[in-house]
């Protein structure tokens, strides 16, 4: 775990640096969430937190590479290092044009589609599944599986982040399940260099997040961070041999999961668009059961810490 402060520590400082520097150009731009019936923060809120979340992550990244962690040349020669760059950067230029201006869901689940179908290309792909049965490899399906895998967390991540705090919280809890399970045979993956970055961009943006938020991530924040835990779902399945099993990274990701696979059901049984918003979320009924906002978000995120643990256990 040493070897991975450097990224973590140096994201850490940068978030908690640029956090607060975004907040202040955010609010002195005009460039506001503004309270609604389906938001639950009653005064505007700065929406680009994601920003500041993307630039630690990148310098996180950066300080792994300068300082040499362990791991990081393997995935360059094979170009997943690339992929994750590249793809990171394009999930961050659909989000802040999303929060900016505004994207049609259908527009932006296209645009999320064609960066999988990138990441994929570079290399970054769901090409076998190990489980008690064996090593099944998927072909041709290898390609499909992998986008549908990195669309549905893109946007698991972006509905759970309803509660001030609540999807810094369970992208933190994520991170650290599927760091544990990439570490856990002693070795040092790239990935866990690109979470630890990832991680300490979040725990740097964290302060200003919790209830009561100064700032929230928007949706560059929420599908950037959902696209790196995709890419360690697709990690942690694919390295060591045999690998993790496939469910391990859906137990792991379960509560955000299942609030996505429920909105879909109910928007569908009620002949809704599937894209319509609503407060039908799971925060939102603990918030209508009676819960603070403080409550709601530290009940999920035991329920997050809870499935993580048993993600870490199944996966050893």
């Amino acid at each position: 775990m040493l070897t991975h402060l450097a990224p973590l520590s140096v994201a850490v400082v940068a978030g908690l640096l640029l956090t607060p520097l975004v907040e202040y150009l955010a609010r002195r731009r005009g460039l506001l969430d503004e309270p609604g019936e389906r938001k639950v923060h009653d005064v505007a809120l700065p929406r680009l937190g994601g920003i500041a979340i993307a630039a630690a992550f990148y310098l996180g990244l950066a300080a792994a590479l300068l300082f040499g962690t362990p791991g990081l040349k393997a995935v360059h020669e094979v170009s997943q290092l690339l992929a994750v760059l590249l793809g990171a950067a394009l999930v961050v230029c659909i989000g802040i044009v999303d929060d900016l201006l505004g994207i049609r869901a259908r527009a932006k689940l296209s645009a999320q589609i064609a960066v999988s179908l990138v990441v994929v290309l570079l290399g970054l792909s769901i090409a076998h599944l190990d489980g008690p049965w064996g090593r099944i490899e998927l072909g041709g399906w290898s390609i499909p599986i992998t986008v549908a895998w990195f669309v549905v967390v893109m946007n698991a991540i972006n509905l759970v982040d309803g509660l001030d705090g609540l999807a810094s919280g369970v992208v933190l809890i994520g991170m650290g399940a599927f760091y544990l399970i990439s570490t856990a045979a002693g070795a040092t993956p790239p990935i866990a260099a690109i979470l630890a970055a990832g991680a300490g961009g979040v725990l740097g943006f964290l302060p200003f997040n919790l209830f009561p938020a100064r700032i929230i991530m928007g949706d560059t924040g929420s599908i950037l961070l959902g696209f790196l835990l995709a890419v360690a779902g697709v990690a942690v399945t694919q390295q060591g041999a045999p690998s993790a099993p496939p469910l391990i990274p859906v137990v792991v990701l379960a509560l955000p999961l299942a609030d996505t696979a429920w909105a879909i059901v109910r928007r569908v049984a009620s002949g809704a668009p599937i894209f319509a918003p609503d407060k039908r979320h799971i925060h939102h009924r603990l918030l209508a059961a009676g819960l603070s906002q403080r409550r709601a978000m530290l009940v999920l995120c035991a329920i997050s810490a809870v499935l993580g643990i048993i993600g870490v256990a199944a996966a050893h």
